[in-house]
């Protein structure tokens, strides 16, 4: 701020005073000093849904508020979430290339829909079970923005039991999500890389168990740094891997119960995931009170079989 109020001031006494080649030079040197520090400055996005008063949502109801991002480039650099987690189940947050609805907001169930039929989304953070935000690592960042196909914004809320909540707390409450960027240009980007099963689980038993497993194309190296873990009541524990060698060497990226707070952790190991490795995952459930199979799937009955991985690559213009 002293460098940009010294640049004013100069550029002030030179107008009459000084050549007009030196005078132009001046000014392209303050421009300079007054964008990189804009670009180094932080800037708030709160997105917050809609009130949803009493009675406004349903049990197992899932609903989506978007927002318009600025059109310029930026880097989210650290996640706030602001929930109540009597009243949400879990939250996700989607990049979207264009606006996906013109409501205030909408029942969004069916996630693979978020950004409209046929278009692709992107998960940006993901949060449930009373879990903290997240600060990525220094020069990291997840870029949003015209040229990263990002533009707008779509917080989605799982309700689990709203019923559950008295009136007066579910009146005049709003789920929201901080995002912390910069325009700063990060030497890496983050990303999420998603592990998920939709294969049902076997019931009567202590450990059943669901695997996944997913080749990994490249083209860049990833660095897994951080993972989290998403299963429903059932899930006991899961655990994911970078498999290198042709399934001789198994590296341990993490293991969580997902009954724990369902926070994005630090990975348990330094590990470089290449084009040609595979990602694996395995999901464990005790089933013993259960009868009959238990499938996987968006209500709070059925079960889940989610592990993200968060990652940074070189940010050198080529994306997964």
């Amino acid at each position: 701020n002293s460098e940009k109020f010294l640049c004013v001031h100069v550029v002030l006494y030179c107008v009459s005073r000084c050549p007009m080649m030196f005078l132009w030079r001046l000014l392209f040197v303050c421009v300079a000093v007054w964008e990189s520090h804009g670009a180094g400055q932080r800037e708030l996005l709160t997105i917050t849904m809609p009130e949803v008063g009493a009675g406004g949502v349903k049990h197992d109801d899932y609903r989506c508020h978007s927002v318009q991002l600025q059109p310029v480039d930026s880097y989210i650099v650290q996640f706030e979430p602001r929930v109540n987690p009597r009243v949400a189940h879990h939250m996700l947050l989607f990049g979207c290339q264009d606006q996906p609805n013109t409501r205030q907001s909408w029942s969004c169930k069916n996630s693979g829909l978020i950004c409209g039929l046929g278009k692709k989304s992107q998960i940006l953070f993901a949060w449930a079970l009373n879990a903290s935000g997240l600060h990525l690592p220094d020069k990291v960042g997840m870029e949003i923005g015209p040229s990263h196909g990002i533009n707008y914004a779509v917080l989605q809320i799982h309700y689990g039991h709203p019923e559950a909540v008295s009136p007066d707390e579910l009146m005049g409450e709003h789920e929201a999500l901080v995002l912390h960027l910069t325009r700063e240009k990060q030497p890496f980007i983050a990303g999420i890389y998603l592990l998920g099963s939709t294969s049902a689980i076997t019931a009567g038993k202590e450990a059943a168990h669901v695997d996944i497993a997913c080749p990994f194309g490249g083209p860049n190296p990833i660095q897994p740094f951080a993972f989290r873990t998403h299963a429903h009541s059932l899930g006991q524990v899961i655990v994911g891997y970078v498999v290198k060698n042709g399934n001789k060497d198994w590296e341990l990226i993490g293991s969580r119960s997902p009954q724990d707070a369902q926070a994005f952790y630090l990975a348990a190991n330094s590990v470089t995931v290449n084009p040609g490795d595979w990602l694996a995952a395995r999901c464990v459930f005790n089933t013993q009170a259960k009868a009959h199979d238990v499938h996987m799937g968006a209500n709070t009955e059925d079960e889940m079989c989610n592990f993200y991985i968060m990652y940074y690559m070189v940010n050198n213009g080529r994306s997964l």
